[in-house]
């Protein structure tokens, strides 16, 4: 991998980390949601239980 590639690929990271750490506390508990979901089956596939946040709907958004 060529190094301007490389730094590109970190700049891009550096971008999303800062977007992801200025979302709101509701879209980021959102994603946490989403990303349990993802790993329940996995886990659950392992023999290990797992839980998923269940989070009230308020009519916004």
């Amino acid at each position: 991998m060529e190094q301007h590639e490389l730094k590109r690929l970190f700049d891009a990271r550096e971008q999303r980390r800062h977007h992801l750490a200025h979302l709101p506390i509701e879209e980021k508990i959102r994603a946490v949601v989403r990303l349990q979901e993802m790993a329940a089956p996995i886990l659950r596939n392992r023999g290990k239980a797992a839980r998923c946040w269940k989070l009230e709907t308020t009519g916004q958004g």
